[in-house]
Order: C-alpha cells, then structure tokens, then sequence
C-alpha cells in the first residue's frame, strides 16, 4: 500500500513540475519573444502588446518585460553614441573655437552644421556664453544704455550675439 501511494504521490509531483514547466517560459525565451516585437515595433507598448498577442504574454507582464528591454536598448545606444563623442573630442574642439569665431553669432546652427545633435549643441553654446559671463554682462549693460536701438539689436549688431539668445536678453530687460 505504502509503494502504492508513493508511486501516485510520485506520479503526481511529475506532472506538476512539467506544467510548471510548461507554463514558465526561460528567460532565454523571453528574451527571444521581447526581441522579435521590440524588432518590429516603435516602442514599449507596442512590443508588449506584440507579446499578448503573438506569444499570450499578461500585459502586465509584457510590459515590465517590453520597458525594461527598452532601457537596455537606449542606455547601450547611449552608451555607444558617448563612447565615439568622447574619441573625436580633439575635432569637437576644433568645430567649438571655429563656431565660436563664426561671424554670425549662431554657435548652435554652426554646430548643427557639423552633425551636432541639438540638445548637445545648444548645451554647448550656453557653457561657452556662461565662460564669458563678465564679458556678456558688460556688453549687455553697453547696449541697455544705448537709446538709438534695443539691446537686443545692439548684442546682435555689434557683439554677435546669437538672434535667440538677443531676444531672451530683450525680453529680460522689458521684464525687470
């Protein structure tokens, strides 16, 4: 009797461990399915509606799996894309002076000229403006003073002063 039961207990634990694991898929797997719709969608939700869909993942699942997969992809990427800036620092140096010499005041647009992302040439702007702050208030209290223009007009005229920026300095003065 004793065999008898053990061997059904037996039986039974069997069966239950190969639903189990059935029903739980590796992380191996996972990561396969994440792959493929994360390949064929735009973002997070649109993969892990993917997975609901082509692969009966739980969408809550899917999606903590989906964002989490998406990280990854955007810190490699960003990873990468700061790894080969950081090798062509010397050229970036060069297009930072060459822009800073640019008669037309627009270090941004002279950035973006040389394949420059914009939040990174607009950074680069604001600390070269930021360096030379003494010299930027003088020159914006030489052109408030003035009665003939606004400073704006003035900065642009006579300091190359990048349009923007001129009219931000407007804009504070009419303000304080």
């Amino acid at each position: 009797m004793t065999s008898r039961i053990s061997i059904r207990l037996f039986a039974r634990i069997t069966v239950c461990l190969a639903l189990v694991t059935l029903a739980c898929k590796s992380e191996a797997k996972k990561l396969v399915e994440v792959r493929a719709c994360s390949a064929i969608t735009m973002d997070a939700p649109g993969a892990a509606n993917c997975l609901v869909l082509q692969y009966k993942w739980k969408k809550k699942e899917a999606l903590a799996y989906a964002q989490r997969f998406q990280f990854e992809q955007d810190s490699i990427a960003q990873f990468k894309a700061d790894s080969g800036w950081r090798a062509d620092a010397v050229r970036h140096s060069k297009e930072v002076q060459q822009c800073a010499a640019d008669p037309s005041g627009d270090m941004t647009g002279c950035l973006l000229g040389f394949g420059w992302a914009e939040p990174r040439a607009r950074a680069t702007e604001d600390s070269t403006w930021r360096t030379n702050g003494s010299k930027h208030r003088q020159e914006i209290a030489s052109c408030a003073h003035r009665r003939d223009m606004q400073a704006g007009a003035c900065l642009q005229l006579y300091y190359k002063c990048s349009p923007a920026r001129a009219i931000a300095v407007d804009d504070s003065i009419r303000r304080a």
